[in-house]
């Protein structure tokens, strides 16, 4: 029996351990563009059931970025079916990774990945109709493609319903201050961190996309609409929650009003949306449409969403202030005493200090005004007589007094996106020129945002998941012995299992962009060598030929 229980635990951290190795390799060759020796790695770093969900997203992302279209929409599809039950798991997977750590359970995706699976999968059929031998065959990938861009407005839709809009958040902002006060009171036990604007509600771009797909497929109308919504959240506040370029807005304004034109709307129309909506710049861009009739579209889908690390707390006992506290561990790297310098403490400040109300009062109480400061270095969960005695009938408190519990949260490291301008050539031709792009997305800045958004339940669940797997281990040492040298060895070693089994849930889908770029260039029909030039390196599309009234898109993944 405790043979087994060792092998159990050894697997478990054995596991984790060769997850996160084999995930770096495969993320460290796909960042050398080598898509199908990445690919290779995924296969085994993602063999576990538990990680059906990735295994799926991350082979049809690499399998897009091969070019092979038809079996990444084959590996994306099986995805979506997954996502879409959002796992109809049984209790026993669920109640295991609750008593062992999250990455035991299986991997359940959240809102961003659902949409950029159908992202993908649009991009793929687009680039599928591309090489259509017939011209029916080119339709019906079209028509494919705008499947995958409706289903990607129904999953918004879904995720609108859930949480606050742009205009509810600034709503908020506007409200009387007596409803600010109560909003604030609402906070207390939080230090006023509201979640709210970090959550993902909307997708500028996935709409963005929508407008797209309609304007490849004909439907000009459909495409303004999709223009509008894209240029309407961008200008609400999408665009300053992920730190984009407010030309964004623009953009998609011009877009929409292109649309106008191509689907009859009037020309007093057109002229009032110009001069309410169009800076000018994009009235020059608008007046360059007038006398091109084809257009190349260029979607650069550049480096790769950052991978979650893991922060380590220590959990203990406050019996003064009826409180738990938690503080985090720094790693010391080569005796570098300046704490800003961390990442670890710079997102525990940031997300879980003591900035609380109640906990400043508790912290006061405990030790004065030096505890007052001290708490800005840790967290502390005020538990109330009541449910300390709670914690005291349990054997919790004493527990804890013996040996700090080790929590851990995910989080992620400070990470820059690149910025440096990037230059497109059409060469040997008289429209060559260097138009440059916008930065329309940043995936990057989603999942950090997102993750703040979650890091309060992160760090309780992982809490409450803690003192019941210390709760657990003292019942079991309990029962098995009442030797006192043998009870002594097994309270060690329970004790070292649960300092190093505890985990957090790191997984995420780590092939996606980190940011996309958007470059739009009105032509004339005719032939074209298009090169682009990002991060220091060129691509090359090769010859390409436009036809009157063409939209050629070019979907580029730069992995640097």
């Amino acid at each position: 029996m405790r043979l087994l229980i060792v092998t159990l635990f050894i697997s478990l951290l054995s596991g984790c351990a060769t997850y996160r190795q084999d995930v770096d390799e495969g993320l460290s060759l796909a960042r050398q563009g080598q898509w199908q020796a990445a690919e290779a790695v995924f296969d085994e770093a993602l063999d576990s059931p538990k990680d059906q969900l990735l295994y799926y997203m991350e082979k049809g992302a690499l399998a897009q970025y091969e070019g092979d279209y038809e079996r990444s929409n084959q590996l994306l599809e099986q995805a979506e079916r997954l996502s879409d039950t959002f796992f109809s798991t049984n209790f026993s997977d669920r109640a295991w990774a609750f008593v062992s750590n999250p990455r035991q359970g299986s991997y359940r995706g959240n809102g961003v990945e659902r949409v950029y699976i159908s992202y993908l999968k649009s991009l793929n059929y687009l680039a599928l109709s591309e090489t259509a031998p017939q011209r029916q065959s080119k339709v019906q990938l079209l028509d494919s493609a705008l499947v995958e861009a409706r289903r990607i407005d129904l999953k918004l839709n879904e995720i609108a319903a859930q949480t606050l809009s742009y205009s509810d958040l600034e709503a908020k902002e506007n409200q009387p201050f007596y409803l600010k006060a109560v909003d604030w009171l609402g906070n207390f036990y939080s230090g006023g961190r509201s979640t709210e604007q970090y959550q993902y509600r909307e997708d500028a771009w996935g709409r963005y996309l929508e407008g797209l797909q309609y304007e490849a497929s004909g439907q000009y109308d459909d495409a303004r609409i999709s223009y509008t919504d894209a240029a309407t959240l961008y200008e609400q506040g999408y665009a300053e929650q992920y730190n984009l370029p407010q030309v964004t807005g623009k953009r998609a304004w011009l877009d929409a009003i292109r649309m106008m034109q191509k689907s009859g709307w009037s020309k007093a129309e057109i002229e009032q949306a110009k001069n309410e909506h169009l800076n000018a710049q994009m009235l020059d861009q608008y007046d360059r449409y007038q006398s091109h009739s084809a257009e190349l579209v260029i979607l650069e889908h550049q480096g790769f969403i950052p991978d979650k690390s893991e922060m380590s707390l220590l959990l203990y006992p406050d019996p003064q202030s009826y409180s738990l506290l938690l503080d985090p561990i720094i790693p010391n790297q080569s005796g570098n005493r300046n704490l800003n310098s961390y990442d670890e403490f710079r997102w525990f400040t940031m997300v879980y200090s003591d900035l609380t109300p109640l906990s400043m009062i508790a912290n006061y109480k405990n030790g004065g005004g030096w505890d007052v400061f001290t708490g800005i270095f840790t967290k502390r969960v005020l538990l109330g007589k009541a449910a300390w005695q709670q914690l005291d009938s349990l054997q919790l408190d004493k527990m804890l007094y013996d040996i700090p519990l080790r929590v851990t949260v995910p989080f992620y490291r400070r990470f820059e996106l690149d910025a440096r301008p990037t230059v497109t050539h059409l060469v040997d031709t008289q429209d060559n020129g260097s138009d440059s792009s916008i930065r329309m997305a940043s995936l990057a800045d989603i999942a950090f945002q997102d993750q703040l958004a979650n890091a309060q339940r992160d760090i309780y669940e992982s809490l409450v998941r803690e003192m019941v797997r210390a709760w657990l281990a003292y019942q079991v040492q309990s029962q098995l012995t009442q030797d006192d040298t043998l009870g002594l060895f097994l309270n060690l070693a329970s004790q070292v299992t649960l300092f190093a089994t505890s985990a957090a849930e790191t997984r995420n889908w780590l092939t996606l962009p980190a940011q996309v770029r958007l470059t739009r260039i009105p032509l004339t029909p005719g032939d074209y060598r298009p090169t682009y030039q990002a991060t220091g390196k060129e691509f090359t599309l090769g010859p390409i030929t436009l036809e009157q009234n063409e939209l050629k898109i070019w979907n580029l993944r730069n992995p640097n």
